[in-house]
């Protein structure tokens, strides 16, 4: 039986999304859970996305199009959490696509479990579709809730998640090109007291096949900041939560490890990024050399680290 009480308002930043928006924005207006709110936010497309907004908007008095300056996604997200009126709050990115059936089963699982968030199961729209009928359903929260996500041992995605609005509050997505959804998972992550899980694929994202030097530049952004982040949380968990401190320095050594590597490439070694995760290393060496489960292949960067 659906459920149809409480809006959800759902949150898709655009950019130059002319291939994929249409796809998009019909797979949310197609929902059925139909109490829904959608804000597109034009984050300064240079083709035709902001037309084809308009165009959806003057159909469907669900839909509300906001248009500014470039900024990132992270901004165009802010902007509609200013905005936004619903009691969940849910987001999309331009370029995917939701099952029919999502936000009725996400809205379905908060109730059932008067739990925070809900969650679903995602794939690439390049895989086959899972046609399984068994579908498991579970809940996470507490300390262990918390080290999952702290730790990133869950992923930090905000796309395949449903979150109560109380939970996001006065909280807003930091500036950032690659890991938003990380860092914004931390902030809200102590006003989560239950996650509500379902194993249904119900989120699908597109896989761009991009030129190579973007990729490479992408790679090494994606790097660099999520090393950045593990090692804010490394140096955070060593007064508060010492029992994280070596998945932490783990990943933050890894990652800085793969920085390091792609600068070299890139013949960069003299730059300021280099520089400051060569210090990491320099700083924490002993406790590196320490960790069972770093990779040969990154522990030879502590030679440099002498």
């Amino acid at each position: 039986m659906q459920i149809n009480n409480g809006k959800v308002s759902v949150i898709i930043p655009v950019w130059n999304a002319h291939d994929y928006i249409r796809r998009c924005v019909d797979s949310i207006v197609n929902q059925t859970y139909e109490n829904l709110e959608i804000l597109l936010v034009d984050d300064g497309s240079t083709d035709d996305s902001l037309q084809i907004c308009r165009e959806y908007e003057r159909k469907d008095d669900r839909i509300k199009v906001f248009h500014k300056e470039n900024g990132g996604q992270g901004s165009a997200r802010n902007l509609a959490l200013d905005h936004c009126t619903g009691e969940y709050i849910g987001f999309v990115d331009n370029d995917d696509w939701i099952f029919p059936t999502m936000y009725e089963r996400m809205v379905e699982l908060i109730r059932k479990y008067e739990a925070d968030v809900a969650r679903c199961d995602d794939l690439s729209d390049e895989t086959q579709i899972d046609t399984e009928n068994f579908v498991e359903e579970t809940t996470c929260g507490g300390k262990q809730y918390h080290e999952l996500i702290y730790c990133d041992i869950w992923g930090g995605h905000v796309t395949d998640r449903l979150f109560k609005r109380e939970v996001i509050g006065d909280c807003r997505f930091p500036h950032s090109k690659t890991i938003e959804d990380m860092r914004f998972m931390r902030q809200i992550l102590p006003n989560i007291r239950l996650e509500a899980h379902t194993s249904e694929k119900l989120y699908f994202y597109t896989v761009r096949q991009n030129n190579t030097s973007f990729v490479y530049a992408r790679t090494f952004i994606n790097s660099y900041e999520r090393a950045e982040e593990y090692q804010s949380r490394y140096e955070e968990a060593c007064s508060k939560y010492p029992e994280y401190k070596e998945t932490l320095l783990t990943k933050s050594t890894t990652f800085a490890c793969g920085s390091m590597r792609i600068l070299l490439k890139e013949k960069k070694g003299n730059s300021e990024e280099y520089r400051k995760m060569l210090q990491f290393l320099k700083k924490n060496r002993k406790s590196i050399t320490a960790l069972k489960k770093l990779p040969v292949k990154y522990k030879l960067f502590l030679i440099m680290a002498r």
